[in-house]
């Protein structure tokens, strides 16, 4: 489960546009269910009679962020959806990367090359009744 956190800049969020981005934030979770939060905000800004669409959003993984941006000038739904298409091309990427690695949640529960030998030792002598 993650939580998300939507908010908007100079935008009025409404259930429709906060459904819309859950719908997509969804989307990276069936990709990577390692996520624990995610954070958009919704910006709108204004260029000499022009009004962008901003979208940001961090994505948070255990040891890692994921930060994608998406600035147009066209609807909601076109915009969340090409943010989600940036995010899981990273989520994608950083899963390919950690693919197979075994990663150790205390570091010292894992034996050195020196100490397996010293085991392996002294099973061998254990095995000839010597300790």
């Amino acid at each position: 489960m993650y939580t998300l956190d939507i908010s908007g800049h100079h935008v009025h969020t409404t259930e429709e546009v906060q459904q819309t981005i859950k719908e997509g934030m969804d989307q990276l979770v069936e990709i990577n269910g390692n996520i624990t939060s995610i954070k958009v905000i919704v910006n709108s800004e204004s260029h000499q009679n022009k009004s962008e669409l901003i979208i940001e959003a961090r994505v948070h993984i255990p040891g890692h962020d994921l930060f994608a941006s998406v600035t147009t000038d066209k609807q909601l739904s076109a915009a969340v959806d090409a943010l989600v298409e940036k995010l899981e091309k990273q989520l994608l990427k950083h899963k390919s990367k950690h693919e197979g690695r075994k990663h150790h949640p205390d570091a010292r529960d894992v034996e050195t090359n020196e100490e397996r030998e010293e085991q392996e030792e002294f099973n061998e002598l254990e095995r000839r009744d010597v300790v």
